[in-house]
């Protein structure tokens, strides 16, 4: 590391010293067309050099500019940039019109500098700050939700806390992580955006696809999300100003889970007697019984001879009413920016609260600091600083069994007769068993209530960096950035915490477990960045080196039985502790060189080449090449079209990677108890994967309403890093990681920006994003494999094999028409087409039995007349879009957002489960007619042990309204007048997040999954659903 710092060192303060030419000063003053007001913070820029300035608070400013040089560069967010030629003039009075379509918009991330869209040759998507500040996101991730083509964002935990999982363009590993490249302030973030606070963020950039991303190399194949925060550069000159933010809401459930309001048991004579339960024929009851768990009930209920779920029970308690009770929110904010010229500055601090929507549950705070800061040293050379700190607690509501649905599970599966309030017979609230007929279901309330189950993250991020303008077209530059992350996971159930033994509940005597990660990772980069004019020919050019250094290391301890009561300490445990621990270290190096030329403005040139070495990678593959090529034409800069002002055709192919997980190259053995067994193989010619894509793309901006943009992205990842299972003579390994596959993927992006009304007093422009992605395992050089989330059998619903699309589905198919009987009835010994029918729900059945206990659909066979493994469905959508709308009149705005999926299958393991226990609401006959209701026996034929079918297949498609706010913005006039101009903006909005959802899913929400880590699956088992929110929010600038 001495070493790095040394060569940042030498190649900013040594060589040969190079003279400034002649300079001559030049000012004026730039103003806005709109009002004719000036503009605090305008850029301007001696073109093709790095020479500039900013405007003042009241919109002047003074440059120095060498004698030769050409035209000045004028800027501003949301205005058309203005290029001058400077001739003989030193005073300028520029006015900057509105950038209805943003083509002069800047875009920094998978470039070589400082790009406006109508230049760019890569697919790069940007989410600006006042799309933020129309409904503030509670995570950067969700930021993104249904506002950028070929992006999907998925909440698959409506956990407070959570962070959202995002894919661009669509999957591309089949094993590895499908996570971007994040990158906030020069920071790249090991973690997610759930830390990172929105009303900080002045842009999020998203390089897509490996024809954008090259730029970032083996980290970057699945693309790159690059967050930029707010600076006080961003103010005129001599300029403060104070923000603070309030909001403050109230969570609440969107929907409910259809449970079933009857049984199939036969009542006692007397059962309408008894409100408390439901009185059952065959039990004995104790003397006094009112209800719950009693270990001197006798007999078990027994089935109605139609076996149908239409009797009722003795009350009818709404469980999730209690359960989902909804919880507060809120956020507090305050900024300080000031900008003095040599020094400018922003500090913050966030205080932020959600409550989720969870009984006993205080789900998920954060508090942070950020401090961004620029200083001028001297004319030429700068500092720059960017920090954060980050205290986050996240409260889990699953206590000891999260990972196996927890609390929603012991939820749906109790009937409903069962009181949840009731107390425990030693007077601790919500009885642990309430349910004397589910003997593994327990109370949901008390494990919220009595179990504590935190994470404690510390997150402290920096990113630093010193510029040396050598000459007007030369700069150097070193950057140096760290993340140091702690996490501490505390689970502690109490001495008398109640379990389950032989069906009973008794003290457990406490359990007490102990997880700690640490997290540090440091960067240090040095750049050389050259720009110059040449006649008609724009020229950039960048070189870095770079160096990567990351250090994990984790430990937990577990211990049962306490024997100091209250005391949540290992200290206190009198049974067995055991405990496990794990550290690693990565290194990688690399080096890149970047050019750009652009010929009049209108024909585009970019090229880049970047070297990764890594420790990830096996012995002999330590360093991998990529590279990138692209070109743009703007056509309008050589033929005038009618009604189009601007029309580019780019295109780009590009390399990325994505780099193998920590272990994968090396031996790794099993330890236990002191013993070392062998498990995966090691592999020295472990590669990254390997994307390569090649894009095309148009964009215009016609009838000066409209800008369109349509990209076509073909991407192909080979050198997957897959476990390939060990034949049993390969000397006692089990697995080896290789490189063993390749997935092929096509996309379609299609994006509509109008400003359909656009006058002084009323404006309202629309956005409409689309896209559609394809792919196919088109090489497996491994034995097909059934995978999915967690690692576990019960979960592996999804299927992997070569010529399949990634993201499918395998189990066993109920035959749905006479046709699909007639391809097996050959293989159904003894059977005859006419023995079956179709019944009323559409399944095959044998003929006479419907509406009777051998009522029971037929599966499909293979040729060997067994059980068929066949495709049973496929997670990925036929496409997804967004639209969003803002309408401004005179000082409100409504804005909204609509968030479209359309198709993509999801395995609903929820109401399988369900089925299993008589408690999906399909199953609940009563009011039915006679020949229209179905047993328990038919739908547990569809439970069938778990089997994966596709029975529990649905369709996912949903339209969601996933952002809607009413604002108005008190008119400066009246803010002049009140308090003596010491307010200087106020803004007023009532805001709502999830508010409806249109789907035919029958879960909680169509907008679900569950991850291992890496993967994203179109699974749902029990979790958090997404939720409604409402609230209000203040917002004042001094």
């Amino acid at each position: 590391m001495k070493k790095i710092m040394l060569l940042i060192a030498v190649v900013l303060f040594t060589g040969v010293q190079l003279l400034y030419a002649q300079t001559k000063s030049i000012s004026g003053v730039v103003t806005s067309s709109e009002d004719g007001s000036t503009i605090p913070g305008a850029s301007i820029m001696v073109k093709g050099t790095t020479l500039g300035t900013i405007t003042n608070i009241d919109g002047n400013f003074t440059l120095q500019v060498p004698v030769d040089a050409k035209s000045l560069v004028f800027s501003f967010v949301g205005l058309k940039t203005v290029d001058l030629p400077i001739g003989n003039l030193t005073t300028f009075n520029v006015t900057l019109e509105p950038d209805v379509f943003g083509i002069d918009e800047v875009i920094v991330s998978g470039v070589s500098s400082e790009t406006p869209r109508k230049k760019l040759a890569v697919s790069v998507g940007r989410v600006g700050e006042q799309e933020l500040k129309e409904v503030p996101a509670s995570s950067a991730a969700t930021a993104l939700q249904g506002k950028m083509a070929g992006v999907s964002v998925i909440n698959s935990t409506g956990e407070p806390g959570s962070s959202a999982t995002i894919l661009v363009r669509g999957a591309t590993q089949i094993s590895g992580s499908q996570n971007p490249l994040i990158i906030v302030d020069g920071v790249q973030m090991q973690g997610t955006l759930a830390d990172i606070n929105v009303d900080d963020i002045e842009s999020i950039e998203v390089v897509k696809g490996a024809s954008a991303s090259a730029l970032y190399g083996s980290q970057a194949g699945n693309g790159v999300v690059v967050v930029t925060t707010k600076r006080g550069k961003a103010l005129g000159l001599g300029e403060t100003v104070v923000t603070f933010r309030n909001e403050y809401g109230l969570n609440r459930v969107a929907t409910t889970y259809d449970l079933s309001d009857s049984h199939a048991f036969v009542l006692a004579e007397d059962w309408q007697n008894y409100k408390t339960f439901t009185k059952y024929a065959n039990v004995t009851y104790p003397a006094g019984y009112d209800g719950g768990y009693d270990k001197n009930i006798s007999g078990s209920p027994v089935l109605k001879a139609d076996h149908y779920m239409d009797n009722p029970f003795g009350q009818n308690i709404n469980q999730q009413e209690e359960m989902f009770t909804g919880n507060e929110f809120y956020t507090n904010y305050i900024s300080v920016q000031n900008n003095t010229g040599n020094t400018n500055f922003l500090a913050s601090f966030e205080n932020y609260k959600n409550g989720g929507i969870l009984f006993e549950t205080d789900s998920y705070t954060r508090n942070s600091f950020r401090m961004n800061i620029d200083h001028h040293i001297s004319d030429n050379v700068s500092v720059s600083a960017s920090n954060l700190f980050v205290k986050a607690q996240q409260n889990y509501p699953g206590g000891d069994d999260k990972y196996n649905g927890g609390v929603f599970f012991n939820l749906l599966l109790t009937y409903p007769d069962v009181d949840l309030l009731a107390p425990n017979p030693d007077g601790q609230p919500y009885e642990y068993r309430p349910d004397p007929w589910q003997p593994t279901t327990t109370n949901p309330l008390y494990s919220l209530w009595k179990q504590e189950d935190n994470l404690e993250r510390d997150r402290f991020m920096g990113s630093y960096a010193l510029n040396w303008d050598v000459t007007s077209a030369l700069k150097l530059s070193g950057e140096y950035s760290f993340e140091n992350t702690t996490n501490v996971n505390t689970y502690f159930a109490p001495y008398d915490t109640y379990t389950l033994s032989s069906d009973e509940a008794i003290y457990s005597e406490g359990q007490y477990y102990k997880f700690s990660s640490k997290l540090f990772s440091e960067r240090a980069q040095a750049y050389m960045f050259y720009s110059k004019n040449f006649g008609d020919i724009n020229l950039r050019a960048k070189a870095s080196y770079l160096y990567e250094n990351e250090e994990y290391q984790s430990f937990s301890s577990t211990g049962n039985d306490f024997g100091v009561k209250g005391v949540p300490s290992f200290d206190a445990i009198k049974g067995n502790i055991s405990s496990t621990s794990y550290q690693s270290q990565v290194v990688a190096k690399n080096i890149f060189g970047i050019l750009y030329l652009d010929y009049k403005d209108k024909y585009i040139f970019d090229g880049m080449y970047r070297y990764d070495g890594s420790s990830l990678f096996g012995e002999n593959e330590r360093w991998q090449p990529y590279y990138r090529v692209s070109g743009a034409w703007r056509i309008t800069e050589d033929f005038k079209i009618n009604n189009i002002q601007e029309m580019k055709l780019r295109s780009a192919y590009g390399t990325a990677g994505q780099r193998p997980p920590f272990s994968a190259q090396y031996e790794v053995m099993s330890v236990s108890n002191g013993i070392a067994s062998k498990s995966a193989k090691g592999n020295k010619d472990l590669k990254p994967s390997h994307t390569r894509e090649f894009e095309v793309g148009l964009d215009v901006d016609f009838l000066n309403r409209f800008s369109f943009s349509a990209v076509y992205a073909n991407g192909i990842t080979t050198d997957q890093f897959l476990q390939a299972p060990q034949a049993s003579f390969a000397n006692g390994w089990n697995t080896q990681w290789v490189n063993a596959g390749t997935l092929e993927s096509n996309t379609i992006e299609a994006s509509l920006l109008t400003k359909i009304i656009n006058r002084s007093d009323f404006r309202w422009s629309v956005n409409i994003v689309f896209d559609r992605n394809r792919n196919k395992i088109t090489e497996l050089n491994i034995p097909p494999y059934q995978t999915g989330p967690e690692g576990q059998e019960a979960y592996k619903a999804f299927y992997i094999r070569e010529g399949e699309t990634f993201g499918v589905m395998y189990g066993t198919h109920f035959l749905r028409s006479m046709d699909e009987l007639a391809q097996q009835i050959g293989f159904m010994t003894g059977k005859k087409l006419e023995d079956y029918t179709v019944n009323s729900d559409g399944f095959v059945i044998p003929v006479g039995t419907e509406g009777t206990t051998s009522e029971l659909p037929v599966k499909q066979l293979d040729e060997n007349g067994k059980q068929a493994f066949v495709k049973i469905g496929d997670s990925n959508p036929d496409f997804k879009m967004g639209f969003a709308s803002t309408m401004n009149y005179k000082a409100f705005t409504l804005y909204f957002l609509f968030d479209w999926k359309q198709g993509g299958d999801i395995y609903n393991k929820t109401a399988q489960w369900l089925t299993r226990d008589d408690r999906h609401g399909m199953m609940d006959q009563a009011g039915k007619p006679a020949n229209e209701k179905k047993t328990i026996d038919y739908y547990k034929a569809f439970y069938d042990v778990n089997d994966f079918n596709d029975f529990w297949i649905e369709d996912g498609t949903f339209v969601k309204l996933r952002e809607l706010s009413l604002s108005y913005t008190m008119p400066k006039g009246t803010l002049s007048k009140f308090a003596s101009g010491f307010i200087k903006d106020a803004r007023l909005s009532v805001i709502g997040r999830n508010l409806l959802t249109f789907t035919n899913y029958s879960g909680f929400d169509p907008e679900v999954g569950t991850t291992d880590g890496t993967q994203i699956y179109a699974y749902d088992f029990m979790g958090y659903p997404n939720f409604r929110a409402f609230s209000a929010s203040l917002e004042l600038k001094f």
